[in-house]
């Protein structure tokens, strides 16, 4: 009976093993790697185009010219001519204080002014009086030089009334706060009826935007490839890919302390007023003539840890090819090491990928 078991095992035993050999199970196949999905993708060419030789910097616009706006003497408010956006000319007014106290001022001043005249005219008569007297012998030393001192100190009360009511009459006129530049009028923060004083906040700002600064920051490395007279392109979000065209025309000579940077500033004219103060703007300043450069679609891109890669198809896989990286191009970027113009990267599904993995490259 023993006998009989064991010879009944052998066939079973065998099956197993041809199985086994065969990469099979008794409950079916057994997955290979053969038998994994395969990615479909799309490859495109390393391409070369020109590109411009540029420095990519990004900053902020500030008006061309800008007047803040304070009151040179204190007063209080009565009218406000101006809204925030209003375009104003230079000498226009914009904010007029109540008056009544400047005008009585001016008038004692000048009161006080005539006063001092007169009694200059009276001691000049009585000097040149005196003056013949003490020629002739008629007075004493000590009476000339009486009459003298009263014409100097006339002279000197004369001076300062003067002066008083020429202070009186430049106070009476800086009641009207006027603009000195012609512009847009931003930051108002007066309203009738308000005491204001030449230490008080600023009362506006005047900005003249018909042209406008672009400000950025050119690092210690680029510095020696800026200079006045380059040309730049200038973008911000709320145009899309409108260029505005600037020139470099301001370079601080000291750096930054903290950052260690030099504040360059880049004109652009700006005659429809679309570029505003406080945009955020990138700039491309033209550093050279134009370069060949390899790129690929941004899409062909992944990245691990800081460092970049693209996937090469080499037969029916994908090779991952650490790449270095250059400045953006539209839809492309440049690359800089690692590939060859020609060689052909995937740019589908490269995030779900892996290095040797199978692939069928889409016609």
């Amino acid at each position: 009976m023993k006998r009989k078991w064991k010879l009944w095992l052998i066939p079973v035993v065998a099956v197993l093993a041809f199985g086994v050999m065969k990469g099979g199970s008794l409950w079916g196949k057994s997955e290979t790697k053969q038998d994994l999905p395969v990615q479909t993708v799309a490859t495109r060419a390393v391409a070369k185009v020109k590109v411009e030789n540029a420095l990519a910097l990004t900053g902020s616009i500030e008006a061309y010219h800008q007047a803040v706006i304070s009151a040179k003497v204190s007063g209080r408010v009565s009218k406000v001519t101006v809204e925030n956006g209003d375009q104003v000319a230079a000498g226009q007014p914009l904010v007029l204080l109540e008056t009544q106290d400047f005008v009585n001022t001016l008038a004692m001043s000048q009161a006080a002014l005539k006063k001092a005249e007169t009694g200059l005219t009276t001691a000049r008569a009585d000097f040149q009086r005196y003056q013949e007297l003490h020629k002739q012998g008629a007075i004493s030393q000590k009476e000339f030089e009486g009459a003298e001192a009263a014409l100097k100190m006339a002279e000197a009360d004369a001076s300062s009334a003067a002066a008083a009511a020429a202070s009186a009459q430049e106070a009476l006129q800086n009641a009207t706060i006027s603009s000195p530049i012609s512009g847009l009028v931003a930051n108002r923060n007066v309203t009738t009826g308000q005491m204001v004083s030449p230490q008080g906040a600023p009362l506006m700002t005047v900005e003249d935007i018909s042209a406008v600064y672009v400000v950025v920051n050119i690092e210690q490395k680029d510095l020696a490839k800026v200079k006045p007279g380059l040309k730049a392109d200038v973008t911000v979000d709320a145009y899309g890919d409108k260029k505005f065209n600037g020139v470099v025309e301001v370079i601080n000579p000291v750096a930054n302390k903290g950052a260690r940077v030099f504040e360059t500033k880049i004109k652009v004219d700006n005659p429809e007023k679309l570029l505003k103060p406080g945009m955020f703007a990138k700039v491309q300043v033209k550093t050279g003539e134009a370069v060949d450069a390899l790129t690929v679609p941004q899409a062909a891109l992944t990245t691990k840890q800081g460092m970049y890669f693209v996937f090469v198809p080499e037969g029916n896989k994908v090779k991952r090819v650490q790449v270095e990286i250059g400045q953006i191009i539209d839809q492309s970027v440049e690359i800089k090491k690692g590939l060859t113009e020609g060689q052909q990267v995937v740019i589908t599904n490269v995030n779900k990928l892996k290095d040797q993995d199978m692939v069928k490259i889409a016609n």
